[in-house]
């Protein structure tokens, strides 16, 4: 499996383009496809139960977690120490993201535990909806799989398929300094450098379509895992300058904040074989779901609940993990603030290995300094709730602003947000008001630290309204057309696509199962932030386990 094998094209083109049945249906829809498990509490689609904005911030729970993490010693202590095992499974995830609920989906049969700190299962694919309005809180698309494979199947077995819209990106619409400008890549921001950016837009499609570097690898001796290797040393920066020369300062800044965006970081952090791997696969077509990723949570979600040998706990947060005697031992604190320990024959890991380092007791010194190694990096998402339905101008819309960004605090600050989300796109506007997704990525090392701060909401607020007003006009709004907005973070939302990660087997390090009966499937198991990695680690944990 890898990402460019999901996006030769499985969907019709009148079922990419067509209303799903619970939209076509209206209101009453959300009881059709995802009833009413969808309004339970730990579900990855929230119901609002009105149409507006929020001043709490919702998101990563850090108080709790962190006196978990940071002091597991003094904090086991003060609970009197680990339990006894009160429980066995035949498996115990941890983590309700993308992999850890797609492994529970295909663990048909089994007797299984999933626990997540927070409130929601979804990782970072949640979503909301309020009527007709459906509003992702996290990641946005998938690319096209290809007929037949692992996800086009997952995809129809879940009866999603026909809710997806295909977006085309021969035509990127960007926002810069004040204007709405179609056709990007055919030089519409600079018209006298035209062939320099049509240049550069067909030589990332002629690295799709010819010399793609492909993940997950599953061979380390093939040539696929050559070719990402020589790319993997590079980085993405210089890979451009090598092939493209000196490229145009309006490219350089869309090829920035698509790196921001996807992957958290600057295109000269990351490897020329991971920026490669999303950009060229990306400008080939992406697809997405109302509400984005967070409907494919919801409908895998759904199905697991209706397992009655399938067990789901928010509110819990794994405290220690360790092999004993051939089988998996958890201890973690349940949603009553009590601490539980099972057993299991085998623990799918599920979660950022930053945190998951502090929680593995019998690490072996070479994995903890891999996992140790292994970058992250903060997020926030705003969603700006309108007054009023507009016409959607795009789906996503970078934000420029005429000149490369120097430094990622400074400039990430200043900018508030890479790119702009028309909510209500894939479902052509039928909602009567509109909704607007701002993805803020907080491209530096240690943000984590200021998303604690108890003023975030107020602080962020003054920094969107200050670089959204200007926004507005062109869509026909004026800040009195907000009604209010809802913050997102997640502390650890990226895994950093670091140049040589790869190469140098340092993700593949961190990932190794332990004993037989602890293993790892996370988007971190490769560098790689999205939903076809994370769907892919966790097959790839199916297939020693099974």
């Amino acid at each position: 499996m890898n990402r460019r094998e999901f996006v030769l094209g499985s969907l019709t083109a009148g079922s990419l383009m067509m209303l799903p049945p619970w939209a076509r249906a209206g209101e009453k829809s959300i009881q059709g496809l995802f009833g009413q498990n969808a309004l339970s509490e730990m579900a990855p689609l929230q119901r609002l139960s009105r149409f507006g904005g929020s001043t709490e911030v919702e998101g990563d729970l850090f108080d709790e977690a962190h006196e978990i993490f940071w002091s597991k010693d003094s904090y086991l202590a003060k609970k009197g120490g680990i339990p006894a095992v009160s429980a066995q499974y035949d498996v115990v995830i941890i983590g309700g993201g993308i992999a850890g609920l797609s492994s529970a989906y295909y663990l048909k049969g089994k007797k299984i535990l999933i626990i997540d700190g927070h409130t929601r299962m979804g990782g970072n694919s949640k979503s909301q909806v309020y009527g007709k309005n459906y509003i992702s809180q996290g990641a946005a698309y998938i690319t096209m799989p290809e007929r037949g494979d692992e996800i086009d199947q997952f995809l129809g077995s879940l009866r999603l398929k026909q809710s997806f819209r295909k977006v085309e990106h021969e035509a990127e619409a960007v926002y810069m300094n004040g204007r709405y400008i179609n056709g990007f890549w055919d030089g519409a921001t600079d018209p006298a450098w035209a062939d320099e950016f049509r240049y550069a837009h067909k030589k990332f499609l002629d690295v799709y379509e010819n010399s793609y570097p492909e993940l997950p690898i599953w061979d380390s001796s093939s040539a696929g895992r050559s070719h990402f290797n020589s790319l993997d040393g590079v980085p993405f920066t210089k890979w451009i300058q090598n092939e493209l020369g000196t490229v145009h300062p309006h490219i350089m800044e869309y090829i920035s904040m698509y790196c921001w965006s996807s992957f958290g970081a600057s295109p000269d952090e990351i490897s020329a074989a991971q920026g490669l791997n999303f950009l060229s696969c990306d400008l080939a077509g992406t697809l997405v779901l109302p509400g984005g990723n967070g409907l494919i949570s919801e409908a895998v979600f759904q199905d697991l609940a209706r397992r009655n040998n399938v067990t789901m706990l928010n509110h819990s947060f794994a405290v220690d993990l360790r092999s004993e005697g051939g089988k998996a031992v958890v201890c973690f604190k349940n949603s009553s603030n009590q601490l539980v320990t099972v057993s299991a024959r085998q623990c799918i890991v599920a979660s950022p290995k930053m945190v998951m380092k502090k929680v593995i007791t019998g690490l072996s010194s070479a994995q903890e300094k891999a996992m140790g190694n292994v970058h992250y990096r903060a997020y926030l998402v705003a969603n700006i709730f309108l007054r009023k339905k507009i016409p959607s101008l795009g789906y996503d819309i970078f934000a420029l602003q005429g000149q490369v960004p120097r430094s990622e605090y400074e400039d990430s600050k200043n900018r508030v947000f890479a790119d702009i989300v028309f909510s209500d796109w894939a479902l052509k506007d039928v909602a009567n008001q509109s909704v607007l997704t701002l993805y803020m990525p907080l491209p530096y090392d240690m943000a984590q630290q200021y998303l604690f701060n108890p003023d975030l909401y107020n602080k962020y607020l003054g920094r969107i309204k200050a670089k959204l007003t200007p926004a507005l006009p062109g869509m026909g709004l004026t800040w009195n057309d907000v009604s209010g907005i809802r913050l997102v973070r997640y502390g650890h939302a990226l895994p950093v696509a670091q140049t040589n990660g790869v190469k140098s087997g340092l993700f593949e390090a961190a990932s190794q199962s332990i004993d037989n009966c602890i293993h790892f499937a996370n988007q971190d198991n490769w560098g790689n932030p999205c939903f076809e990695t994370s769907f892919g680690a966790a097959l790839g944990v199916l297939r020693n386990i099974q």
